[in-house]
């Protein structure tokens, strides 16, 4: 859930039922040692998804502009970056809820062992967030040392000589907060289990606790000035993420002649949808995480309908990006007018899609190997919904494309 995305009773109450229905289906059944050991999988994943996600969820802060005029510092700016975190968040831990008190064979069973590990998960959880926001935010300076350093510049040479590939300096930051951040995480998930083995139950939330305290000592460091360090970060990102990178930058050196797939009379438009929401959300990165999330559901081996979902609901979420393509900001109504017909327009976001096919084809099949689900009757209706509700948000585009020049 985006920390921009204004709540409503309705959508907590949608959001709410989602994640209630995912928990139950996931592990209803289970016994309490088996949603234990589901709950630490879960939390070997987060770790992970929060050292990527957390740049991504605090910059750029559309709301910097505010936050200077109001002079906002010391704990009422930190409570501020909290509370964006806490509402991303919160989905997930009435997950850890459910899949741990979601007991519909002994839903009073083994309740002090249940509440003792969601302690641990939820103290866990927060403890990496408070790591993430202490070391994202104090990583603009270093950023845009290497961003604009001829150290950076060497290193950018080197590596796309060596690699062949081309790499952003004021990403190195960024790349060796993701590695501590999901090996710490990792780390702990590993030392709660083996301590939980010798001395009893109560390890986990100790080491949980524990944990704690070492995030908020972390995150306190940054009270007497917060914002000394987040003004710089925010405009390093909002730089980084809006296009500010240099020629060898992988959008920079995208060709609408390699978007191969698509038929000749709209590459250009796909080319520049893919340019803009590519600069504003790494889209390879993101399913790619997607990709992971859904094979470590798939190595919990649930049911093949469940996981038949999971791979429907990740196929629809891919259309987020021609979401982002209706954006004004992105891509403004009157220059569509100018260069095209609304069902042009239709046709290239439908387009655009048809680039994650085969990372879906591929990762499903893989996935049939090595676990046997989904079949191949399955995979065929998670690429129809997939095509359907792409053509349908291309549609719903190019509707109110038509509307406004009418």
């Amino acid at each position: 859930m985006s920390p921009f995305i204004k709540r409503t009773p309705l959508l907590t109450t949608i959001v709410a039922l989602i994640v209630l229905a995912m928990g139950l289906s996931w592990t209803g059944d289970y016994s309490a040692g088996e949603r234990i050991v589901t709950v630490r999988y879960l939390l070997f994943a987060l770790s992970g998804f929060i050292a990527f996600a957390t740049p991504y969820l605090f910059f750029p802060d559309k709301n910097t502009p505010i936050l200077q005029q109001g002079n906002m510092r010391g704990g009422a700016f930190l409570g501020y970056l909290m509370q964006k975190q806490s509402r991303f968040y919160s989905p997930f831990c009435f997950l850890l809820a459910v899949l741990l008190f979601g007991d519909l064979n002994d839903p009073t069973g083994s309740l002090g062992l249940k509440a003792g590990h969601f302690i641990y998960a939820v103290t866990f959880t927060t403890a990496l967030n408070l790591m993430a926001l202490s070391r994202y935010v104090k990583s603009g300076r270093d950023s845009q040392f290497w961003q604009e350093s001829e150290k950076g510049r060497e290193m950018r040479r080197k590596v796309a000589y060596y690699f062949k590939y081309p790499i952003d300096p004021g990403s190195i930051p960024s790349l060796i907060n993701t590695l501590l951040l999901t090996t710490a995480g990792m780390v702990i998930v590993i030392a709660g289990a083996l301590l939980e083995s010798l001395p009893g139950a109560i390890a986990e939330p100790v080491t949980g606790l524990l944990f704690l305290a070492f995030g908020a000592a972390m995150t306190m460091k940054l009270r007497d000035e917060p914002g000394r360090h987040f003004y710089p970060t925010n405009a390093f990102f909002s730089e980084f993420f809006g296009g500010g990178a240099k020629e060898d930058s992988v959008t920079e050196r995208r060709e609408a002649e390699q978007l191969w797939w698509v038929p000749s009379p709209i590459r250009a438009n796909v080319w520049q949808f893919l340019q803009q929401t590519d600069r504003r959300i790494p889209a390879g990165r993101v399913v790619a995480a997607g990709h992971a999330l859904v094979w470590f559901i798939a190595y919990q081996r649930p049911e093949e309908e469940f996981l038949t979902t999971i791979w429907v609901l990740f196929a629809i979420s891919h259309h987020f990006f021609v979401l982002l393509t209706m954006q004004g900001s992105i891509s403004p109504s009157w220059l569509h007018r100018w260069m095209g017909s609304p069902f042009s327009w239709l046709m290239s976001r439908f387009w655009m899609q048809v680039r994650w096919i085969l990372p879906l084809v591929v990762s499903m099949s893989t996935q049939l190997f090595v676990f046997g689900v989904p079949g191949f009757a399955a995979q065929g209706l998670v690429l129809a919904v997939f095509l359907t509700t792409g053509f349908a948000l291309a549609s719903l585009g190019a509707f109110r494309l038509k509307r406004e020049v009418s």
